[in-house]
C-alpha cells in the first residue's frame, strides 16, 4: 500500500493515526513513518489493513462541546431568546427538563 491509500483507508475509516495504530495493535510512529514514504508495510500488515476496512472498529462517539462553545454558539442564543418570548414553548422546556439531572449539581 502506498502512503496515499493508507492516509485514504484511515480517511475512509475515519480514524485518527493514533486510533489506526491501536486498531493494527501497533506504534503511532510506524504509521507516521508508512504515510511519509519513511517506511513501506510488508505484505502482512497490508493483509491486515485489509481485514481493517473489512471489518473496521467501532467508532468513538466525539466528546460533545464544551460549556465555552455552546456559549459561544449564536444558535444557543437563538433559543435562549425563544424560551424567554414565549411562555408556552418554556414551559414545554421546563416540564422535559424536569427528567434530566442538573450538571451544576454533579
Amino acid at each position: 500500500m502506498s502512503p496515499e491509500e493508507i492516509r485514504a483507508l484511515r480517511s475512509e475509516l475515519g480514524l485518527s493515526q493514533r486510533q489506526f495504530a491501536d486498531a493494527l495493535k501497533i506504534d503511532v510512529a510506524r504509521v507516521r513513518a508508512w504515510e511519509s514514504d519513511e517506511e513501506f508495510p510488508t505484505k502482512a500488515w497490508c493483509d491486515a489493513m485489509e481485514k481493517l476496512r473489512a471489518n473496521p472498529p467501532p467508532k468513538v462517539p466525539k466528546k460533545g462541546a464544551t460549556p465555552m462553545q455552546v456559549l459561544a454558539d449564536p444558535k444557543f442564543f437563538a433559543l435562549m431568546r425563544k424560551l424567554l418570548a414565549h411562555p408556552k414553548l418554556r414551559a414545554e422546556t421546563e416540564k422535559l427538563a424536569g427528567d434530566y439531572p442538573d450538571p451544576a449539581e454533579g
